[in-house]
């Protein structure tokens, strides 16, 4: 089950900072970051900036498709799946960066069980 589907966007980009070991904070802007090894901040948004999504989805082989129709929804979902391991694991979106960060951090929680 998607733990995170009841979390906002907001929620989401905080928990994918921590996931990657970036420093975050909330600021009225929403997440900002950094990493450990530099000094300049920057707004940190995955779920809806391809440029802080795509590393992500791109490092951790997460693939994504729009399904047109499923039995679930009366319409079209973006879906994100792994690429290797977690087979049954699968998360639908209205939101492609969404659906993947879902997905990434149900693989970090994944990694941290085993």
């Amino acid at each position: 089950m998607n733990k995170y589907t009841e979390l906002s966007d907001f929620e989401i980009n905080k928990k994918v900072a921590e996931a990657l070991g970036l420093i975050s904070e909330v600021t009225h802007y929403g997440v900002v970051a950094k990493s450990n090894n530099k000094d300049h901040w920057f707004k940190f948004d995955p779920c809806n900036n391809p440029s802080d999504a795509m590393p992500i989805i791109i490092d951790n082989k997460i693939c994504t498709a729009f399904d047109v129709f499923t039995e679930e929804h009366d319409g079209g979902n973006w879906v994100a799946s792994p690429a290797y391991g977690f087979a049954n694991e699968r998360t639908r979106s209205n939101n492609l960066y969404r659906a993947a960060m879902e997905l990434f951090l149900l693989m970090k929680d994944a990694e941290n069980e085993g």
